[in-house]
């Protein structure tokens, strides 16, 4: 029994020997990967983290450039619609217009201010010409009033010189409740006509006369409305010449 005793100790020894060393083993083992293990963390936290932080930027990068195009395509729909409503408002007072005149009217659309034949602010070129039944010296008007009339035609398009060219002598009436005078209008601005010659008892008749055609001379049929006498020898046309885009002619 005790030869069994004694024989156990070397194994007992050599057992705890071994488990000694594994630890060891082991603890040396987990020290010489520690760096690494150091090192992987440092990468996963530190360059890991910024690609993915740079790769969610370049996402809300995209995603605010898309929110910013489809911001811009709201806009410029908003914008097309608000044009289409002007211009459906337009055209609706343009065939009213058309509909209470007296006559055959073709519709036309300005192409240019000036250019043509004669380079002036006082000309018009439009979208329409003798294919569609434009003939020259035509009255041209829209509703507001008074534009001009078509100077020279073409198959496609014609020139229209308009009542503030100072080449277009305009006879007109100047008419007022129990009052009445008549005048000639020739050259002038935008917005303003002058009044070239009128007859005595023009004073009369005075500032707030409206100004139409008399029909004198035969080249406007009267009753056209020109614009307002302000009293001081010019006429406030009622057309807006800056904006026109679409006017009506007498065919």
């Amino acid at each position: 029994m005790k030869r069994n005793g004694k024989s156990r100790l070397p194994v007992f020894a050599v057992a705890v020997a071994l488990a000694a060393a594994y630890f060891a083993f082991r603890s040396a083992t987990a020290e010489s990967v520690y760096p690494i293990e150091k090192a992987v963390r440092f990468f996963r936290r530190g360059v890991v983290a910024r690609v993915a932080g740079a790769f969610r930027g370049a996402e809300a990068r995209a995603e605010n450039a898309r929110l910013k195009r489809q911001v811009m395509a709201l806009a410029v729909l908003v914008d097309d619609v608000e044009r289409l409503e002007k211009e459906n408002v337009r055209l609706r007072k343009l065939l009213d217009c058309r509909a209470r005149l007296p006559g055959r009217w073709i519709a036309a659309g300005v192409l240019s201010r000036g250019g043509g034949a004669v380079d002036t602010g006082g000309m018009l070129r439009i979208d329409k010409g003798s294919l569609s039944g434009v003939r020259k010296d035509a009255v041209v008007v829209v509703p507001e009033g008074l534009v001009g009339k078509v100077s020279s035609v073409t198959a496609h398009t014609a020139e229209v010189i308009l009542v503030i060219d100072p080449r277009l002598n305009v006879s007109c009436v100047f008419e007022k409740p129990g009052a009445k005078a008549y005048g000639i209008l020739s050259g002038g601005t935008e917005d303003r006509i002058a009044v070239k010659y009128m007859t005595p008892g023009a004073e009369t008749a005075g500032a707030g006369s409206r100004v139409l055609t008399s029909g004198l001379g035969g080249v406007f049929p009267p009753g056209f409305v020109v614009g307002d006498y302000t009293g001081d020898g010019a006429v406030a046309s009622r057309v807006d010449f800056s904006s026109l885009e679409d006017v009506l002619v007498l065919e």
